[in-house]
């Protein structure tokens, strides 16, 4: 009941504004202020798309850090059962301790919320093998280290950190050899991060510019020397790069997107190798297509002109005024296509519900998107109007009451226009040449 209470006030919000960066790349947003419209935005923009890149690849790090947790949850949890069910693996007395101990480490690190994949900042406690907080868990894992003397060489190795200790744990009793994420795949996942994007321009194929060199020492030093990998130790950098996004990139993109409902198709240079592998691409050649607003303004302008010639013609051949009022329709064809290329909002497409992608490349519509057909179900007639294959409905609210209010604008200064050459041409004396 909250869920569904939640979900209508967040509806009854997005009606009486434009969407946050934060919602963006939520993926709570709906097209065409969408996350993936916000990447090829900024995919025109080299160094601020490795912004974008860097956050998903911190996403992408903190999802696996989180599912990492909950892989030992499950683990525990299920290897607490299979204790309680059979116990016949068990030699000894001293193998007994060792896994009464074990046993008890796990799930005092389950109770004392050490595993908790809902709380980044417990994640990252647990990752940097961090047990001040609780006396107790450091106890047992003090005890654990005196009882596995035939471990020792193994866990000095692996320099005792506390992630580490809990594999070796798992996977002794992991009696079905169920595979899990692993501490090691964190780690690579975190240097993975500074590769692409902390080294050197040189080094780095989408290296960050303009990030504070103390800050990348620290951080190169805090993953390669000190083996962190938990979610905090991208604290700075990520508020950073949040920031980047926020005030200088995501403002423009509201700007462009959300006040305009007609673009110049951007190049898709980023999407070159994946577009290679597509089959039987098509790719639209017309102007009307790749450069919407000036191809526009460019008709507009010989229509315009067509409109003035034929005005001329009449009055010079001396047609009565009510013939002359003929020269309504090029004025007023002419006026639509300037109004609408200068503002770059088309007054059909504002009434109508619809906008244009930046881009019309077969990756846009990929999986993400479950409702393809009625993103891009749109009328016929609207091809006469340019850039049809990129036409999508507006499902944002309130960008649709947007740029139909800048629909009703520029419709008036249409008529406004055409109105003035109308009356000039009709009204004038005419004169026989």
């Amino acid at each position: 009941m909250s869920e569904s209470k939640n979900e209508s006030e967040y509806d009854r919000v997005q009606e009486e504004r434009l969407p946050t960066l934060y919602e963006v790349l939520l993926r709570k947003s709906t097209a065409p202020l969408d996350s993936w419209e916000f990447y090829t935005y900024l995919s025109q923009f080299p160094y601020a798309i490795d912004y974008l890149d860097f956050w998903i690849d911190l996403m992408a790090h903190i999802r696996l850090c989180k599912d990492y947790i909950r892989g030992l949850r499950d683990s525990i949890q299920w290897s607490s059962m299979a204790d309680a069910e059979d116990d016949r693996d068990l030699e000894g007395k001293e193998g007994q301790r060792f896994s009464l101990t074990s046993s008890v480490l796990l799930n005092a690190l389950l109770n004392e919320g050490y595993l908790d994949h809902d709380d980044n900042h417990r994640i990252s406690l647990f990752l940097q093998g961090n047990t001040e907080e609780s006396q107790y868990i450091s106890h047992l894992v003090n005890t654990w280290k005196v009882q596995s003397g035939s471990n020792e060489k193994e866990t000095k190795e692996r320099k005792e950190t506390l992630p580490s200790m809990i594999d070796l744990i798992i996977r002794k009793e992991n009696k079905e050899g169920r595979s899990r994420i692993s501490s090691k795949q964190l780690a690579n996942s975190a240097m993975g991060i500074c590769n692409i994007y902390l080294m050197s321009p040189e080094q780095s194929p989408k290296y960050l510019i303009n990030v504070p060199d103390g800050l990348k020492k620290e951080l190169l030093y805090k993953i390669r020397t000190e083996r962190r990998h938990d979610p905090e130790v991208f604290d700075d950098l990520k508020k950073l790069a949040y920031q980047f996004l926020e005030i200088d990139c995501f403002p423009k993109f509201l700007s462009t997107v959300a006040l305009h409902n007609i673009h110049d198709q951007i190049t898709n240079w980023r999407f070159t190798n994946e577009l290679k592998k597509e089959q039987n691409v098509h790719h639209s050649m017309s102007p009307y297509s790749n450069y919407t607003a000036l191809s526009r303004i460019a008709t507009g302008l010989f229509v315009l002109g067509l409109g003035f010639w034929i005005g001329y013609v009449l009055i010079f051949l001396h047609y009565s005024r009510g013939i002359r009022v003929v020269t309504i329709v090029p004025f007023f064809i002419g006026c639509y296509s300037i109004v609408c290329g200068f503002y770059q909002v088309d007054i059909l497409y504002a009434f109508f519900g619809y906008t244009q992608l930046l881009m019309d490349d077969p990756i846009t519509f990929s999986k993400e998107y479950t409702n393809e057909p009625e993103r891009r179900k749109a009328p016929t007639f609207f091809r006469l109007l340019g850039g049809r294959s990129r036409l999508i409905v507006i499902q944002h609210p309130f960008t649709r009451q947007l740029l139909f209010k800048r629909g009703i604008w520029c419709l008036c200064l249409v008529l406004i226009f055409t109105a003035i050459l109308t009356v000039i041409f009709s009204c004038v004396p005419s004169y026989r040449l």
